[in-house]
Parts: structure tokens; C-alpha cells; sequence
């Protein structure tokens, strides 16, 4: 992968705290403007995380913009729409189609893909571009002033910054705002599994999942009260992953374990739904499980220096196994080495941490707040309330048949183009044109010899819209 990245004028030490999704994609993001990077993990080697991932038009334009293209084509397969289905009855529902107008009108296409796929493609390329990672490196305690981290061993290791993409419960943002905040269990699971495809392929009742249709390219959600499962086919066709979300108090032995490490017996999981469904969940003879919890977004996403610096969930609250749980990582990792890649000084660097945060925390905080409403769409209990969305989305996939008018057209667009429409390095490119620069010209009138970029050359994404 070869991509010609803008490079810092000051290149710096970093040591990222987590080599998830969040913490290669930053790494790799930071190696190209010119960075050096050491990521620290305290998991025995590289994530083999079960189930797929969603990679919608948001996450997809970051991942070919990084030269994924060729990889995205080879492991992720595009769809067009989400089939819910009883998960009592197996009678669908409804149908939610993205027209392929508005979908381009985004700027990239809908993937899902392997989660394995896409770890195993950033941390080939976060390698490649010069990151070093050590597993087996749980980190004790963070300071500042100098930056620097102390491993459980006591080795201490020092950088210019130190970024913490280690989960909600993150040691790097205990140092940055004194303490661990409170998390609620939000009361259900993510039970994961992922099964080769040729089984499916093999049965007479299951076969018709399988089945990838270029017209329609749909995926099914299965819902129900307080529950639902979502399937859909990944690593190029050749699996099928399996997202199964039930409430903790119908699993027995929940335990106090809530990571990814959980693994759960097939037999311990209460699926008592509809057959086809039923035989689906059956297959698989254990599964991996993350519970979900309400958290808050940390106040502050750096200290006073700007050396240490939150990203991730260890800065906002993600839910796994969600349309954007990978996106909002992907798209931390893309402003921050877009805000980076334009250091020159160190004075800029508390500066350039307070416009992350400013740039990326009403974002997150509104993917949130929407992911959390889906919930509430799909775990409706029977009642009128239930009956009105069955209406809805029966309506919808009789009017996707039939083709949408001008109205409904237009309800997708407005839906849809504040998420799927939103591009990150725009984003930091707008912030760096209408904020940045104005810092380095008022440098520049104290020192003519220092560089400024030609401030009526630029324009931002918003000035273009209105100028079109």
C-alpha cells in the first residue's frame, strides 16, 4: 500500500496505549505524516475477535482514502439493505432499502466484512508504515510532565505524547482526569459466533441465507422484545457472521467477566425463536460474549499540556457490534493524523488535542445517542407501539418495490447524509483552515520568516456546498 500522505514538519514520539481498531488505525495514520510509533498492548498477541463488522459509506471512503481499496473488494461485500423478521414467528417484517442514488451521493459505498479482515489489513499497514507493537505490555500507570508510561514490570517509557486507546476502562484517561468514571450495565449482551459458509450452503433449511443477490443485497434482523440477532455473510464470501444481542437476566452465570475473552457454551444461551432461526443459533457450539453499558464521554480528552490524549472508547462510549462502532474509531484516527500532520512547533501541540476533542465529541456523542434509539426500535414489546413500526417498515419495502417518490427520496437523503454523508479529514481540513492557520498567521506577523500557507487559496467543504 502506497498512499502520499502531507508530512509534519516536526516529527515526534508517540506511544498509543491499545492496538485495537482504534489504536492501529491511529498509528497507521500518524506514521504517515511522518511520526514515529510505538503501540503498547497488554493482550498476548494480535485481536482474533469472532463476527463481523459494518462499514458504512463514513468508515469506507476513510479505509479506501488510506489505500484499502483492493482489500475492501477483496474481504467486504457491499449491501443495500436490512430484512426484519419476527424472531417469533419468522414473518417478515419489512424492509429497509438504501437507494443506490443516495448512497453514492455519500462518497463510498456499505461493506460488512470480517472484523479478523479488517484488524488483520490495519495492522499490516500501521507495521508497514513504521509502528512498532509489543503485546504482552500491560501498562500500570501513565504520568506527564515528561510524558511517559509504567509497565506492570516497572520499565518506564517515555514519549513526546501518549495517546490512550485502551477501552472504557482506560488507564491513560484515569491519568488525564483523575479518576474511573461510573458505567451501568445496560443490561443486555453481544453473544458472536462466526460459521463457515459451505455448512449453510449445505442445508436445505438455511441455504437461502447464503444466497447474495446483486439486486438486492440485503442482510436479515431478526427482532423481538428486548432482543434481536443480525446475520450477514463476510471474509469474501466464504463465512457467515452471527450478532445475537439478549437480556443478562435470562443467561445464567452472567459472571462479573465482561470482555471479549468471555466465551459461552451454546447451551448455556436461551434461542428459543422461530425455527430457521432457531437452527442458525444452533450451529455454532459456543460463542463470544461483550456486555454493553451506559457510559459518559470523558470531560476533558487531554491534560493541560496537550501530551497525554484520549481517542476511542477510551474518550467516548461506542456499543459493540453496532453499524458504527468501527467508524467512530476509523474516523478519530483520520482527524487526528490530519491535525497532526500539520505540527511545526510544540506549542501547537495542546492546541491541536483541544481541536480533536472539539472536532470529534459532538460527533460521537449523536452516533451514540442514535445507536442507542435503534435499540429501542428493534426491542419493542408487542403492543401498538410495536404495530406502528411493523407498519412503517412493511410500508417501506412495498414502496422500495414499487420505487420511491420525491418525498421519500428525500427522508432517506436528510436520514442519512449526516451520517454516511460526514467526511473526517474534511472535517479537520475545514477546522485547520478556519482556526489553524489564523494561530500560525498571527505567529507569522511576529516572524516573517516563519511559513504560512496562503489563507485566500483555501476553501472549506461548507463554502463549497453553499458556493454549489
Amino acid at each position: 500500500m502506497s498512499v502520499s500522505r502531507r508530512k509534519a514538519p516536526l516529527s515526534i514520539d508517540f506511544i498509543i496505549v491499545g492496538a485495537g481498531i482504534a489504536g492501529l488505525a491511529a498509528a497507521l495514520r500518524l506514521c504517515q505524516a511522518g511520526h514515529r510509533v510505538h503501540i503498547l498492548d497488554k493482550a498476548p498477541g494480535p485481536n482474533r475477535r469472532s463476527g463481523g463488522a459494518h462499514l458504512p459509506p463514513n468508515a469506507t471512503k476513510i479505509l479506501e482514502d488510506w489505500g484499502f481499496k483492493d482489500e475492501l473488494m477483496k474481504h467486504g461485500l457491499s449491501t443495500r439493505a436490512s430484512k426484519f423478521i419476527s424472531i417469533d414467528t419468522g414473518e417478515v417484517i419489512g424492509c429497509i432499502e438504501w437507494k443506490e442514488d443516495v448512497l453514492q451521493e455519500t462518497g463510498a459505498d456499505y461493506l460488512v466484512i470480517h472484523y479478523r479482515d479488517l484488524y488483520d489489513m490495519l495492522h499490516r499497514a500501521a507495521v508497514s508504515a513504521g509502528a512498532r507493537i509489543t503485546y504482552n505490555t500491560p501498562v500500570a500507570k501513565v504520568h506527564a510532565n515528561p510524558p511517559r508510561v509504567e509497565l506492570q514490570d516497572g520499565t518506564v517509557l517515555k514519549a513526546d505524547m501518549v495517546i490512550g486507546a485502551d477501552g472504557p476502562r482506560s488507564t491513560v484517561r484515569e491519568a488525564v482526569v483523575g479518576w474511573q468514571d461510573e458505567e451501568v450495565p445496560q443490561g443486555h449482551s453481544a453473544y458472536v459466533a462466526t460459521i463457515p459458509l459451505d455448512v449453510l450452503k449445505n442445508d436445505p433449511e438455511l441455504g437461502d441465507l447464503t444466497r447474495y443477490r446483486e439486486d438486492k443485497r440485503d442482510y436479515p434482523i431478526w427482532t423481538g422484545d428486548s432482543r434481536h440477532v443480525i446475520a450477514f455473510t463476510v471474509a469474501g464470501g466464504t463465512e457467515f457472521a452471527i450478532h445475537a444481542f439478549l437480556p443478562d437476566c435470562e443467561v445464567d452465570g452472567i459472571g462479573e467477566q465482561d470482555d471479549w475473552d468471555v466465551i459461552i457454551p451454546r447451551e448455556k444461551l436461551p434461542f428459543h425463536f422461530e425455527p430457521k432461526l432457531q437452527r442458525l443459533l444452533d450451529i455454532p457450539a459456543d460463542y463470544q460474549r461483550v456486555r454493553l453499558f451506559h457510559r459518559e464521554s470523558a470531560e476533558e480528552w487531554s491534560d493541560e499540556s496537550g501530551r497525554l490524549l484520549l481517542m476511542g472508547e477510551a474518550a467516548h462510549p461506542l456499543y459493540p457490534c453496532v453499524i458504527q462502532s468501527c467508524s467512530m474509531q476509523l474516523e478519530d484516527a483520520e482527524v487526528l493524523g490530519s491535525l497532526f500532520s500539520r505540527l511545526r512547533d510544540w506549542d501547537q501541540v495542546p492546541h491541536l488535542a483541544e481541536a480533536f476533542q472539539e472536532l470529534r465529541e459532538a460527533r460521537t456523542r449523536a452516533i451514540y445517542v442514535k445507536e442507542t434509539r435503534a435499540f429501542g426500535t428493534l426491542w419493542v414489546p408487542p403492543g401498538p407501539q410495536r404495530d406502528a413500526r411493523d407498519t412503517a417498515f412493511h410500508r417501506m419495502m412495498v414502496e422500495g418495490h414499487k420505487g420511491w417518490d420525491e418525498s421519500n427520496m428525500r427522508w432517506q437523503w436528510d436520514e442519512i447524509w449526516e451520517v454516511f454523508g460526514y467526511n473526517a479529514r474534511d472535517a479537520a481540513e475545514d477546522w485547520w483552515v478556519m482556526w489553524g492557520m489564523l494561530r500560525e498567521r498571527s505567529i507569522a506577523r511576529d516572524d516573517h520568516s516563519f511559513y504560512t500557507e496562503p489563507f485566500c487559496m483555501k476553501e472549506t467543504v461548507i463554502q463549497r456546498q453553499l458556493r454549489c
